[in-house]
């Protein structure tokens, strides 16, 4: 089996901002702030994109494929999600449930995420964590819809940084922020803050799960420079998944360790490519290489992250 291209599914919040109609030279009325690119939650499910399995879902494509697709994540509850999201202005503040909470609460699983920052307007920002551990005041600031102004702990961030998102963790992505998360098998969400907007909050539930020592700092990466030497370095490390970056001059060839892979196009373009297929990626866009493929190559002048299940089988870093 060659390489698996999902054809994205694309929703508008209200937040939404222009950047992903314009990488991927969508015209539309409205702009997509958000692109499930590797989904297969229900309602969000993306359709395979060209070869001999076009069209269908991707989650019948493994419930048929299972071994093969999967490798030694057959017995996983679901595959590393990638979306891609675009903000002209803040989303909620908000927080996820643990698996503990997830599977007690919600029939649900943890959701754990991690930012790429794609681009990012001068002065941008994002909230990670709180600046306060005054639980009494965190809830006066949600009961009035201000806490994300009064109590969220504002992050620079710029082209290049990887940040890390626990589940528990207060944030919200800034206006002016261009991301492309990669994130665990759960799909719950609790709203804390809508900035006034009057959608649905989610407080008791958020605030079950708040975790208000988590404060994670930016991996500082750097923009992607194709004069710069080649190499791998890690990104984010999970006990779920795992996203390395890699800069590619020319060819890349990795062993998939009997596992799927998801190759995302952060920068430039890339050729995915095995023993049974290619496939090309523009920026943003992102791939499965099922584990039966046992090698693949990237070829072009590009920055791809690369991210899988956290299982036995580690990859070293091979930044030089």
């Amino acid at each position: 089996m060659g390489p698996i291209l999902l054809r994205p599914n694309y929703i508008s919040p209200v937040w939404s901002g222009p950047r992903i109609n314009e990488a991927r030279g969508l015209e539309a009325d409205v702009w997509y702030g958000e692109s499930f690119d590797v989904s297969v939650h229900e309602g969000l499910v993306n359709m395979v994109e060209g070869g001999p399995f076009d069209g269908m879902p991707l989650d019948q494509l493994i419930d048929e494929h299972r071994e093969e697709i999967m490798g030694e994540c057959a017995g996983d509850p679901g595959i590393v999600q990638v979306l891609t999201m675009d903000a002209a202005q803040n989303l909620s503040v908000q927080v996820h449930p643990d698996e503990a909470y997830a599977q007690a609460y919600e029939h649900d699983h943890e959701k754990t995420e991690s930012w790429y920052i794609l681009a990012a307007d001068p002065g941008a920002t994002i909230i990670l964590g709180t600046t306060t551990d005054d639980v009494g005041a965190l809830r006066a600031a949600a009961a009035d819809d201000t806490i994300g102004e009064r109590y969220g702990r504002r992050v620079p961030v710029e082209e290049g940084d990887f940040v890390l998102v626990p589940a528990g963790t207060l944030h919200a992505l800034g206006a002016g922020v261009f991301a492309l998360e990669v994130g665990s098998f759960g799909f719950k969400t609790y709203r804390i803050c809508d900035w006034g907007r009057g959608r649905e909050l989610h407080v008791k539930q958020g605030f079950d799960v708040l975790r208000t020592e988590s404060r994670p700092e930016p991996r500082r990466l750097g923009a992607f420079d194709p004069k710069a030497p080649a190499g791998v370095r890690r990104g984010i490390t999970t006990s779920i998944f795992v996203s390395d970056v890699a800069d590619v001059r020319g060819s890349w060839t990795q062993d998939t360790c009997s596992r799927y892979h998801i190759i995302s196009c952060v920068a430039g373009t890339a050729k995915v490519e095995t023993e049974d297929g290619t496939a090309a990626l523009a920026p943003t866009r992102s791939l499965i290489v099922p584990a039966s493929a046992g090698s693949y190559t990237v070829e072009g002048c590009c920055r791809v992250l690369r991210s899988y299940a956290a299982h036995s089988c580690e990859f070293e870093d091979e930044d030089k």
